[in-house]
């Protein structure tokens, strides 16, 4: 069964959500181009993926491999945080369902401090 034990949606920038999800999966069984974002009228091809995936431990205080890296060890678990763009945003498709996007929340400090974005 496809779980996912805990799933957040903040508010990073004027541009950005942050999302953070804890799945019941091992982190080589998630394929992030399948996490998207479903635009009316344009093809699938083209909508918005998950961008700059990153693993943290199961508390989500600390990273446990470098961006774009897949952890070493073996975990039946994955938490998972990445960004995905406001516009044209309103819900995130996985293969573990569809979740919200709207944030009223600020992202919080301790993810702030551990997560690389690359903006301009």
């Amino acid at each position: 069964m496809k779980r996912v034990k805990e799933y957040h949606c903040y508010d990073y920038s004027d541009e950005w959500y942050l999302i953070e999800m804890l799945l019941e999966r091992a982190p080589r069984e998630i394929d992030f181009g399948a996490f998207v974002v479903p635009e009316a009228g344009v093809d699938r091809d083209n909508w918005q993926t998950a961008y700059l995936e990153q693993y943290l431990n199961e508390s989500g205080t600390e990273k446990i491999c470098a961006l774009y890296d897949v952890p070493r060890e073996p975990m039946p678990f994955s938490r998972v945080a990445f960004f995905v763009c406001k516009v044209g945003a309103d819900t995130l498709q996985t293969p573990f369902g569809d979740f919200p996007l709207h944030a009223d929340t600020p992202a919080p400090s301790r993810l702030r401090n551990l997560i690389e974005m690359e903006e301009d």
